[in-house]
């Protein structure tokens, strides 16, 4: 208990400009480090199987490329340059989330109980109270509210601006999937709009599901992302009223635990030699997400063409990953999926 008083008290806020920069990076990074586990979840489901399951993940998956988006924005408005396409930047699994505690990895795995449980995890709520951290944080809620007391604190000191790279600002009319909104960051109040966005889609809040005045689809893509993984861990909606002692009350989710290929986790090419098909494959997969990063990290930095180009990019990585899903691994009668591991240059 010593101990963790002592690291309470540990001054864990964001300096300077030069620091904030990096930790918007940081936060570029974490938001692309959920994609890949949220994708293989998603891919893994055999079409016509699990729809409301799959599109409740399909829209978190979406909502994530949103906020490397708001993250991006967040950067360039102070002066950075958001980096993804980068050996040592994209992810490689299993992992922990960029700056935490570290406290829990996230794996590459096909749709199960075992992956929701992980998202869930991931997307966990902070709890009233607890102290924001830049890193060594326990939620991702506690480095978000760093990133917003060091845009307030900065700004009131006069040592941030936000106009820089104002031409690299991505806009709806650049980026538009249907879920949330797309934050052009042009001052204080709208770098903080960003930042809470990202925030409220994600774990949402500890007090209670729904927003006053918060609208929302049929499948309820406007929850938290945290109460979508809960819906499909329970098998149940969300209504109206329901709060996070009561659980989802309304009605049935229906989920088939069984309709999902048989991913081996965490799979990595370098299983195989060289020549061998199944490495050709992966190695094809791993290709196709690095440009896929390639095209996003060119439409951040004001390419805003390129940001067009990600969609077909990520349309055939899903076609080369379930290809790859339908390939046996050659252990304990799994299949291959994809490894999401950076190629050689």
């Amino acid at each position: 208990m010593m101990l963790l008083h002592k690291l309470q008290a540990l001054d864990t806020r964001v300096p300077d400009l030069d620091s904030l920069k990096a930790h918007l990076q940081v936060a570029v990074e974490l938001e692309m480090t959920t994609l890949p586990p949220y994708l293989c979840a998603l891919y893994s489901i055999p079409d016509g199987t699990n729809v409301e399951a799959a599109g409740l993940i399909r829209s978190v998956m979406m909502e994530e490329m949103l906020h490397i988006i708001l993250a991006a924005n967040v950067l360039n408005a102070i002066g950075g340059s958001p980096v993804l396409a980068k050996k040592g930047v994209a992810p490689e699994y299993p992992t922990v989330l960029p700056q935490s505690d570290g406290a829990f990895s996230i794996s590459l795995q096909p749709f199960s109980r075992a992956a929701i449980a992980d998202f869930m995890r991931v997307e966990l709520p902070t709890p009233a109270g607890i102290q924001p951290k830049a890193e060594g944080y326990d939620t991702i809620g506690q480095f978000y509210e760093a990133i917003k007391d060091a845009l307030v604190r900065l700004h009131k000191a006069k040592k941030i601006r936000f106009d820089h790279h104002p031409e690299r600002q991505v806009d709806p009319a650049d980026y538009y999937n249907g879920h949330g909104k797309v934050i052009q960051v042009t001052d204080l109040e709208s770098a903080l709009k960003a930042i809470s966005e990202i925030m409220d889609q994600g774990e949402g809040t500890t007090k209670s599901i729904y927003v006053k005045g918060m609208s929302k689809d049929d499948l309820g893509y406007h929850l938290a992302h945290y109460y979508r993984f809960w819906e499909i861990n329970a098998g149940r909606r969300f209504k109206a009223g329901d709060t996070t002692a009561s659980g989802p009350t309304g009605n049935l989710l229906p989920v088939d635990w069984n309709a999902t290929a048989n991913m081996i986790s965490n799979p990595q090419s370098g299983w195989f030699a060289p020549g061998d098909p199944r490495r050709d494959m992966m190695d094809s997969c791993n290709a196709m997400w690095k440009e896929m990063l390639r095209a996003l990290e060119d439409g951040l930095n004001g390419k805003k063409d390129r940001l067009v180009r990600a969609v077909p990019f990520m349309l055939e990585l899903k076609k080369r990953a379930k290809s790859l899903m339908n390939v046996p691994s050659g252990i304990a009668g799994t299949m291959l999926g994809p490894s999401f591991e950076w190629p050689g240059e």
